[in-house]
């Protein structure tokens, strides 16, 4: 990570990676203001101005994302309470959990839509770094439709183990709602030559 970043949530002012030496002298007892969590021993940017401090992670969230599932006309943006500008309670849209306005979370104002950073796992998340959409072939025993790799959210088990996979990466055919688990189903399969990548 750069040693100064300038991130969209904190825009008069640089933000500064602490040092190892700097974050065993403050970090005792602080909370990040992203995401509320303790600061610890993860790295993370501090405005030197003001009172404002971040994990490494949460600095690293886009701005903004999209999700076809819950906004397909809006992005949505990274904010918290000093730019929602309207009360209220909000609940993350995923995971029904009530949320802090003061952490940040992305939101839609145009469709009223709120949704916690670490339940979007493709944009914050455990697959953030993981390509989705890839086109696989498998045998016709398995499946007579290629499937495609992507996050399983339009049903809840895997076909091949029959365990709850909601939200994990796998292989699915939308025109049959078949899904196959990429752990560990799809990696077997993958090991006995029954999945390939579509050139």
């Amino acid at each position: 990570m750069p040693d100064t970043i300038y991130h969209a949530t904190h825009p008069p002012h640089p933000l500064h990676l602490l040092s190892t030496a700097d974050k065993s002298m403050i970090l005792v007892l602080i909370n990040c203001d992203a995401c509320g969590g303790f600061m610890g021993d993860v790295n993370c940017y501090e405005c030197c101005i003001c009172d404002f401090i971040v994990h490494v992670g949460c600095a690293a969230l886009p701005t903004s994302t999209t999700s076809r599932r819950w906004d397909k006309h809006h992005p949505l943006l990274l904010t918290h309470d000093a730019t929602l500008n309207h009360p209220g309670e909000f609940y993350c849209d995923q995971c029904e959990g009530r949320m802090n306005p003061k952490s940040w979370m992305y939101h839609c104002r145009n469709c009223d839509i709120s949704i916690h950073p670490k339940c979007f796992k493709t944009t914050s998340g455990w697959y953030k770094n993981i390509k989705m959409g890839q086109e696989y072939h498998v045998n016709a025993e398995t499946h007579p439709h290629p499937l495609t790799f992507q996050l399983l959210t339009t049903k809840r088990r895997c076909d091949a183990c029959g365990n709850d996979r909601h939200e994990d990466i796998g292989f699915y055919c939308a025109s049959c709602i078949f899904f196959i688990c990429f752990y560990p189903c799809g990696k077997k399969m993958i090991r006995d030559g029954n999945i390939e990548a579509v050139d």
